[in-house]
């Protein structure tokens, strides 16, 4: 069977909602598509945006959306997917260039919109107030739900997502810490947030409106 033939099986069952297919077609263009990531990536904002958190936002966008990818001939599963992640780095390029027009400040001055924002967003914020607590108590309400969601997850997500986003080390190196490969510890983070998304989001009370 030809690499198209087993791709075709394999959305077959994505787009009725087979996770475990998902899973595959993704983690097998995950290197070509880390690529063409890191080549969009404007040379100023390298050291800021990684590119590995650019793809675990578009695998959970993927996720998401995958029932409704209509496949239409070889490679269009790739460019659809591609092109996700191409729109959510131009979204990150743009909250950077903003943030610095802005002085370029680190901190979280307020909870993330559960309408708009991503799991990892929702934890950067976790990350910014584990270094420097806020005095907001909308702040605090919200870094404690999203604890209480990482608390929910299994411990391998938790580790790696911890590793990964709220330490912050490189895909290389949280694998190493968990003893495992790469692709399979941004499966774990992929699974991770999408638990975290569907936890955060249930409710659109999630966060005070109060400052």
């Amino acid at each position: 069977m030809s690499q198209e033939e087993q791709e075709g099986q394999l959305l077959e069952r994505a787009v009725t909602g087979d996770e475990a297919a998902v899973e595959h077609l993704m983690m097998q263009h995950h290197h070509r598509l880390s690529a063409a990531v890191g080549r969009m990536l404007p040379g100023d904002l390298q050291g800021v945006i990684a590119v590995d958190d650019v793809l675990q936002e578009a695998y959970v966008i993927v996720f998401r959306e995958i029932r409704s990818f209509l496949p239409r001939g070889p490679g269009s599963f790739y460019a659809w997917l591609e092109k996700i992640a191409e729109n959510r780095l131009f979204d990150m390029i743009k909250a950077q260039r903003a943030a610095k027009r802005g002085g370029g400040r680190e901190r979280v001055e307020a909870p993330v919109n559960p309408a708009t924002g991503s799991a990892v967003e929702w934890l950067g914020m976790l990350a910014v107030n584990e270094r420097t607590p806020s005095q907001s108590a909308a702040i605090r309400e919200a870094v404690a739900k999203v604890q209480l969601a990482m608390e929910g997850l299994k411990e391998d997500y938790r580790q790696a997502l911890r590793l990964r986003y709220i330490d912050g080390l490189p895909v290389a190196e949280a694998a190493v810490r968990m003893n495992r490969t790469e692709g399979a510890l941004c499966l774990l983070c992929h699974r991770g947030l999408r638990q975290m998304q569907e936890a955060l989001g249930s409710s659109a009370q999630f966060f005070s409106s109060s400052a």
